[in-house]
Parts: C-alpha cells; structure tokens; sequence
C-alpha cells in the first residue's frame, strides 16, 4: 500500500479543445505518483469527461463547490490557470479542512495555496505565492512512465505535430502538407484530437487520437512539432527534438527559454506554417542537430519531478492532519 493510499485526494482542472488537456494530464501524472486514481472534478464538456475517463481517472459526476465539501477530502490539487475559478475552489478546499496545493505555469493562476507547483523552464511569478513553493523542471509534473521510455524513431522518418485540436488544426495541417512536399518519403502523423481523428487521412498524412497520450508517439517520431504546454516538456524528457510552435501567447516565454538554452528550436508566435516546416525539414537532415538537441532537453527535464511533488504533497498532507 502506497503512502497515500488512505488519503482523500480530489483534482481540479479545465480541459477542453480550447484550454487543451495538459492540465488534465498533469493530475492524472501527479495521481500516478501518488499511487492513486485520480478523482477529478472537471471543468469541461462531453469529450473532456470522455479523455479523463480513458487516461485512467474518475471525474466527480457534479463538479460543484458543494460537492467538494460534501466529499471531506484531505487534499485538494487545483491545477487551473484561471486565478478566479482556482481561488474560489482554494477557499472551499480550506473550508473542508483539506491541504490545497496548486499547480502552475509561468506562475498562472491562484496564489493562496498551501503548497505551489510550477515546474516551468523560465521565471515565474511564484515568490507571490503565500505557502511553500517547488520551483523549476525537477518538478515538472508528467507521467513518472517517460522516465522509463526514450526515443526510438522508426527508421523511416516520421514527424509527429501535436499542437492541439481546436482552432490549431488547420495550422497543423498545413505544417503536414508542406513537410510533405518537401520530405516527400516523411511520414506526419498528426495528433489533432484528443479522443479520436479529427480529420481524414490523406496520402503520408496521417491524422491520429491519442487517448493515453502522446508517449507512444512521441518514442517513433524523428521530430515532433509541439506548442509550448506539456507536451513540450515530455517531448523533452524523451530526448525528441522538437520544434516548438507557441499557439497562444502565455507559451512564448517557455518557447523563447527553451530555444535559448539550445534544446529546441523555437518558432515566434506569429510564425508561418511554412516557417515552422522548414525548421522541421533542416532538423530531418541535420542529424548531429537531433542529437545536440536531445541531450540537451534531457539535462533540463528528468521526468522525475510527479515522484518528488508527490512525495511533498505526502509529507504536506501527514501534517495537516496532525
């Protein structure tokens, strides 16, 4: 039996085509750790219910304020940038008499909890934060798994674009299409959807659903095109050289800190779909760059840090109670 295995733990996060799912993943990760399935009260629709479910959590049926306090819980995490809603279930969660620990990027979201997580790259507004606080890529919350998995590519070359569903797809596909005129023996692969494809496959374009998440495909992919959110930092913990593509602007920060640092190529906000795909095709044939590019990324993020923030959160809980 786990450490954590008699506490009460409850998550809270959005997830959605237009917030995107890292949130989502982060707490399963983070459950994982722990040695608990996750129970989440979700902010989101049908397909966010739907992902949650096939990652291996439970969502709480009503995600209200009052079912909160209805379940007594020991812990709450509160993974949500939005500092409003995040506060409102910070204050709730102390009500219940539960260790609140938040989780952030770049510092987004409520200040106020007992333990904060921000396990981004570059500097965060965490000195505000009123409880203790872990800091920097030893805890990046991802799924203690990718510590055990590194980067195979297949031996045909293979890119994987994961930059969301959504409004992203459209850039994602025309990202594909002009790789592929380029690359022509390249096999894309593009991960718009996190349930199931959101559009048809057509010739080397190939579009996928990845309802466990990106790991699997990450491993095959010679190049993986990302945003500037989770799947960022698992391309990196992986060893995959990325070319990352910020799709809304709180991510520039952690494209421009990782471009910096050398251990991606990072695209500007405004960047044309045809920009990123150059950068795609210079990687496919610089392969001395791949692998400076992956050593590099695998000295920033270790994988490790869901197992140190769990144990944290462990040792935070045992004391409150007492």
């Amino acid at each position: 039996m786990s450490a954590s295995a008699n506490l009460r733990i409850l998550f809270r996060a959005p997830a959605g085509a237009g917030r995107g799912f890292g949130h989502l993943t982060r707490c399963v990760a983070l459950g994982r750790a722990l040695g608990v399935r996750p129970l989440v009260a979700l902010r989101g629709g049908r397909k966010a219910r739907e992902a949650a479910l096939l990652l291996g959590a439970d969502v709480v049926a009503s995600p209200s304020l009052g079912a909160l306090a209805a379940m007594h819980p020991d812990v709450v995490v509160i993974d949500d940038p939005v500092a409003r809603d995040a506060e409102r279930w910070t204050r709730a969660a102390r009500k219940a008499g539960a260790v609140v620990v938040t989780v952030h990027d770049l510092g987004l979201g409520a200040r106020n909890g007992d333990l904060a997580v921000d396990g981004s790259l570059t500097r965060s507004r965490t000195s505000s934060h009123r409880g203790r606080v872990l800091a920097g890529t030893r805890f990046a919350v991802l799924d203690p798994a990718l510590s055990r998995q590194s980067a195979s590519p297949s031996r045909t070359p293979r890119v994987l674009i994961a930059l969301g569903g959504g409004p992203h797809k459209r850039r994602a596909q025309a990202i594909a299409e002009t790789i592929a005129a380029a690359s022509p023996k390249t096999e894309i692969r593009i991960a718009g959807g996190f349930v199931s494809p959101s559009k048809r496959s057509t010739g080397r374009v190939r579009w996928i659903g990845s309802p466990r998440g990106l790991a699997s495909e990450l491993a095959k992919a010679t190049v993986a095109v990302v945003g500037g959110g989770v799947s960022l930092y698992e391309a990196a913990a992986m060893g995959v050289p990325t070319v990352t593509v910020p799709v809304v602007k709180s991510q520039v920060p952690t494209v421009l800190a990782f471009a910096r640092r050398r251990a991606a190529v990072g695209m500007a906000y405004t960047a044309t779909p045809k920009a990123a795909a150059n950068e795609v095709v210079r990687l496919l044939e610089d392969a001395s760059l791949r692998r400076s590019l992956a050593r590099r990324s695998r000295r920033i993020v270790d994988a490790q840090g869901a197992t140190r923030v769990a144990g944290e959160v462990i040792k935070l809980a045992a004391g409150g109670r007492r």
